[in-house]
């Protein structure tokens, strides 16, 4: 029984960082070379710290700007490094609920498990070019190249790509760009017969604004499914929450984002109708603003670039201290978002500067262990609009 003993324990299912003898309650203090390495190498590993290391750790070294800044280049180069794009893009973008959202064979009898494993694919190997090549961050809105291989390349109408293999594309200025509009991201934002401007605008303030809405007033009214893409369109329909004064105040928050992306079907596909009614993906925004279509509002939410790297700040923090973030780590997001703008928002910096952060680097006496580095989940969820 002692290796039943041994998989049960505390010690071998989470990282427990123990505080040092005498510390009193609230106090804050600087983790020792060990339990840095650990943050470090889960955070950019999802692993243990290797044997480089967990040298320069037990050399007390490993706070040394110079030689974290070589050892974060190395993590990164490294090849468990795309733990990195592939779990935060998984969580920040919720892509890996492609595993339970699957679309409906009946509405979409193209969508199969090659496409689906192709569309998450896609993400990740942008998240790791976006790091590898320290772009800007803004990229991740509109970045106009991607990766295809033929099935996708297929499904989004793009020629010239052929095998099974992921190869880089550079993308036409119209349809595509960013993450926005990658199918991953429009498959997990609909439901499985059809689109959901409600969710995908929910999505939208909650992932790319950090601006979540609350929770929906209850006995909200579902729509006439049906109807939509036959007497009315999808926008007609949404109009009977905006119609509520109790629901206007989220709707008209959500419900604009939601239709910009309307020409992108419910596993991405672009698309000019819905069944026979003509698509409408105009809006205005709460503060007046207006724009026609996805390319439009991307443009909108690029010029806002200092509320999209705050919010991209927050989640990267939030991900790497593997909790959900306090009124105390406020000035350690400001930091960070502000080191990002003054250095052309270079992916690189983003990491460097969470990495540097206070929180990252320093524990309180009263803090709860670090299990793992997950973004915190939706507490709450919008029903059926």
């Amino acid at each position: 029984m002692l290796w039943w003993a041994m998989l049960m324990s505390p010690h071998f299912l989470f990282r427990i960082e123990r505080d040092p003898k005498g510390t009193p309650d609230g106090a804050v203090y600087k983790v020792s070379d060990p339990e840095f390495a650990s943050r470090l190498s889960y955070f950019l590993w999802r692993s243990m710290p290797d044997d480089a290391l967990l040298a320069l750790a037990e050399q007390r070294r490993l706070h040394e700007p110079d030689v974290l800044k070589a050892q974060v280049r190395r993590m990164l180069a490294d090849p468990k490094g795309y733990s990195l794009a592939s779990d935060f893009a998984g969580q920040w973008l919720q892509i890996r609920n492609l595993e339970t959202n699957i679309p409906d064979r009946g509405a979409f009898p193209d969508y199969d498990l090659p496409l689906r494993d192709a569309m998450r694919t896609e993400t990740e190997l942008f998240f790791q070019a976006m790091i590898g090549e320290d772009r800007n961050v803004l990229d991740l809105l509109d970045g106009n190249f991607t990766f295809l291989n033929e099935r996708l390349a297929k499904h989004y109408g793009i020629p010239g790509v052929e095998g099974r293999e992921f190869r880089r594309v550079e993308l036409p200025a119209g349809e595509r760009g960013g993450v926005i509009t990658h199918a991953s991201v429009l498959t997990v934002t609909s439901y499985p017969t059809r689109t959901s401007p409600v969710i995908r605008g929910k999505w939208m303030l909650e992932t790319i604004l950090n601006a979540p809405p609350p929770p929906p007033p209850p006995n909200v009214p579902t729509l006439d499914s049906p109807a939509v893409g036959k007497t009315v369109s999808l926008r007609q329909q949404l109009e009977k929450h905006r119609a509520s004064a109790e629901c206007a105040t989220c709707h008209n928050r959500m419900d604009p984002l939601g239709l910009a992306l309307e020409n992108y079907d419910g596993i991405g596909r672009w698309r000019t109708k819905e069944g026979e009614v003509p698509i409408d993906a105009s809006g205005r925004l709460p503060n007046g603003t207006t724009f026609s279509g996805g390319q439009e509002l991307k443009a909108i939410l690029r010029a806002d670039a200092p509320r999209f790297i705050r919010s991209l700040s927050e989640k990267m923090l939030m991900y790497a201290l593997g909790r959900g973030l306090e009124i105390y780590d406020r000035p350690a997001i400001d930091q960070v978002a502000r080191r990002v703008e003054q250095n052309e928002g270079r992916m690189s910096e983003l990491i460097a500067a969470v990495i540097e952060s206070t929180p990252f680097q320093m524990r309180r006496r009263d803090a709860a262990p670090i299990a793992s580095a997950e973004l915190p989940r939706p507490v709450h969820s919008m029903p059926t609009p």
